[in-house]
């Protein structure tokens, strides 16, 4: 089954690029767990629903101890389940043991909030006291001095979306460096943005029925599809929007850099994992994946 592309599994081949290259952007929790230890599985479920809860505002990583040995060994782990977090690039805390469930997002919070600078927090204060135009502002700044910071432009577009200025937000977005485009926080929000976008601009030039009339003519054209699964998408239809970026997915799976993919996890990253069609359209992108 597909996995939200804020929930990795590690290996030793690609530990450091998961773990400390993307530390070094934002928070990072090493999940360490077994099978055969029934509270690493509770453990890893509580760190599954909590990272979906914060939609990419830390990366999770799990390492299956009995598979990745070596791993274990290298962070000094001799009991399960265990969990270490990261942060520009360093190892900066380790839990043993299962913890209080309360315990965990309060642990969250606190590294999460240590990854805000003095501007971001002032942004923030700015925000939440109704000025989003000063937030925004303090922001702009910081970019200029700190564009390597991919957490500022990601808070600007939360703000931006909040105030339902969805073309600036995509924008802004879409301006960054590819590489930037790829940080898992902002991936999602730019796949959502995409969606949004592109049914506002549908729906300022056509009729739902016009584009339907479209594809009946060219079932195989790749930007009508994709412009009537967001405004399906946008108008609640909901599977039938999902069925029609799967479609997408697997005949033009190249279209715009893989966007209904990239669409297609934004969307599934926000409902229940636990929901049964949730987890069939998963099933259907890992196999299109092989």
């Amino acid at each position: 089954m597909t996995t939200p592309s804020y929930i990795l599994e590690g290996t030793a081949d690609n530990f450091d690029r998961l773990v400390l290259e993307n530390s070094k952007r934002g928070l990072v929790i090493v999940d360490f767990w077994a099978t055969w230890v029934g509270p690493s599985l509770k453990q890893q479920q509580i760190f599954i629903d909590l990272a979906q809860r914060y939609e990419g505002r830390f990366l999770l990583v799990s390492i299956n101890t009995d598979e990745q040995k070596a791993l274990a060994e290298r962070f000094g782990v001799r009991s399960l389940p265990s969990f270490k977090l990261f942060s520009h690039g360093d190892l900066v805390g380790e839990y043993h043991g299962v913890q209080p469930e309360s315990d965990y997002p309060r642990i969250i919070d606190e590294y999460v909030q240590k990854q805000l600078d003095s501007n971001s927090r002032d942004a923030i204060a700015a925000w939440q006291s109704g000025d989003p135009e000063r937030a925004l502002k303090i922001l702009a700044e910081s970019v200029v001095n700190d564009p390597q910071n991919l957490s500022l432009p990601a808070l600007m577009t939360k703000i931006l979306m909040r105030q339902e200025r969805f073309r600036e937000a995509y924008d802004l977005l879409s301006a960054l460096p590819e590489q930037a485009q790829d940080g898992v926080e902002i991936r999602n929000l730019l796949a959502h943005l995409d969606i949004i976008v592109t049914a506002e601009e549908a729906d300022e030039a056509d009729e739902l029925e016009a584009i339907q009339h479209r594809l009946e003519v060219n079932p195989k054209d790749a930007d009508t599809r994709y412009q009537l699964a967001a405004v399906t998408l946008i108008g609640d239809d909901l599977e039938a929007a999902l069925d029609l970026l799967l479609d997408l997915v697997q005949d033009h799976s190249t279209y715009r850099n893989d966007i209904a993919r990239k669409a297609m996890q934004a969307v599934l990253d926000r409902l229940d994992a636990k929901d049964e069609q949730v987890a069939r359209y998963r099933r259907e992108l890992f196999r299109l994946n092989y």
